[in-house]
């Protein structure tokens, strides 16, 4: 298999679709190891791109700003794309297939630019190939990390013999030693002889959001016997304080960087959250099973989205009807789907790995 290749992922944002998205990177490393590889991420997302172990360069597109005024950004534009034609690649990859990601594909020089077909914002008129995906939106069933390396088996970079015997996997940068000191102070009280436990309750969306009083009933089933730690954004404070009721736990939201975010899930045993960012940065950080991931589903589908790996579990067990609608607002007014999951069959599920 030939090997001297450069390559260029175009992925910009969010953190777990660029999760999913590197195994692409994961899947050209195992069969092209010396090729250059290189991402083109989104300033807000640069903290688990950059110095990733799986990647050559990374070049950060200052997408929040231009996005604001793409014609008045057009020099600065032009500017990032002169950048990248320097490489020479062969093949950019759109994993992305928005017009954001297309302007970064057109302008990248790729003498190959591929992505799926059913990209939206006529981010397709820029590919050279046009990989008709196994499952077309709203996704239910393909799992999104396949749907990906679709792209690859499609365009014919890897053969599908070659991925039947290929596990996906994917990498997050390494800490530094000022990242695991910060970390090991703000554990430095864990009890050691307990599981860490990283509860994640907030997402960008109202209706992936589990019922409070579910979240309340699983903390106090699991507090006394597991160190529980929060984490989150400083705005997750509200619903994480409403969680524990003043009670005394590791509250980490707002007070970790990406990368000491990171660390705190490769020090956990167990993160249990919604189909959110900490569920997926999870799966990239498990090392000899550990942390399991048990991942909540609402409105998106868990066939798509739970975590690969044979101990990791997706709630609930059965679905009500309604699910996964993939909106963002319930059309039934209901919000039925985020009251269905009950804090005893997740926690009967934790008994399964854990004495609690």
């Amino acid at each position: 298999m030939e090997t001297e290749r450069k390559i260029l992922i175009i992925r910009l944002s969010a953190i777990g679709d660029i999760v999913h998205s590197l195994t692409i990177a994961h899947c050209l490393r195992h069969f092209y190891p010396n090729a250059q590889i290189d991402w083109v991420v989104s300033d807000k997302c640069r903290g688990i791109i950059e110095n990733n172990p799986l990647l050559d360069n990374v070049y950060v597109a200052n997408v929040s700003k231009w996005r604001k005024n793409w014609l008045l950004n057009l020099p600065e534009i032009i500017r990032f794309g002169r950048m990248l034609q320097k490489n020479n690649y062969d093949f950019a990859i759109d994993a992305q297939g928005l017009f954001k990601s297309a302007v970064i594909t057109a302008i990248s020089g790729a003498k190959t630019k591929i992505g799926l077909a059913d990209g939206r914002e006529f981010s397709t008129l820029v590919l050279d190939k046009k990989i008709e995906p196994k499952e077309r939106r709203p996704f239910k069933n393909h799992h999104i990390i396949h749907r990906n390396l679709d792209i690859l088996t499609g365009s014919g970079l890897i053969s599908e013999d070659d991925m039947k015997n290929y596990e996906p996997k994917a990498s997050l940068p390494l800490p530094s030693k000022e990242t695991v000191e910060k970390i090991d102070t703000l554990l430095s009280n864990v009890d050691k002889s307990k599981p860490n436990f990283v509860y994640a309750p907030a997402t960008m969306w109202k209706n992936k959001h589990w019922d409070v009083k579910e979240w309340q009933k699983l903390f106090n089933l699991t507090k006394d016997k597991a160190n529980i730690i929060f984490t989150g954004v400083q705005n997750d404070l509200p619903l994480i304080n409403s969680i524990t009721q003043g009670q005394s736990v590791f509250i980490l939201a707002g007070k970790t960087s990406m990368s000491e975010y990171i660390e705190v899930l490769r020090r956990a045993d167990l993160i249990i959250s919604p189909d959110s960012g900490a569920s997926h940065l999870g799966f990239a950080v498990i090392q000899n099973n550990k942390p399991k991931i048990f991942t909540l589903f609402f409105a998106t589908s868990k066939n798509v989205y739970t975590p690969l790996g044979k101990f990791n579990k997706a709630f609930p067990i059965n679905e009500p009807v309604c699910t996964p609608c993939h909106k963002r607002k319930c059309r039934k007014k209901t919000m039925e789907c985020t009251k269905y999951i009950k804090a005893e069959e997740v926690y009967s599920a934790i008994n399964e790995f854990f004495d609690v």
